[in-house]
């Protein structure tokens, strides 16, 4: 899962966000550009939602990078 930071996000907000998912469990890698900041998490994203990620202000947008249920879904299989 990889979260996207808004342009206006603090460090303090960078640093809740990564609370939440360590929280969680998760492991986080944390990219900081020169424009945004981005949160890559590690583990098992099945875990969190990202929609209650997506409500905290400081964020820009969620991205899944994988789809649950790999195996079962009709695109992992052509």
């Amino acid at each position: 899962m990889i979260i996207v930071m808004k342009t206006t996000a603090t460090v303090k907000d960078v640093e809740k966000v990564s609370k939440i998912i360590t929280d969680k469990g998760l492991k986080v890698s944390v990219v900081n550009g020169t424009e945004q900041s981005v949160i890559g998490v590690i583990g098992d994203t099945t875990k969190i939602d990202p929609r209650a990620i997506e409500v905290d202000m400081a964020v820009d947008h969620v991205m899944r990078v994988s789809e649950p249920y790999k195996l079962a879904n009709r695109a992992f299989h052509p």
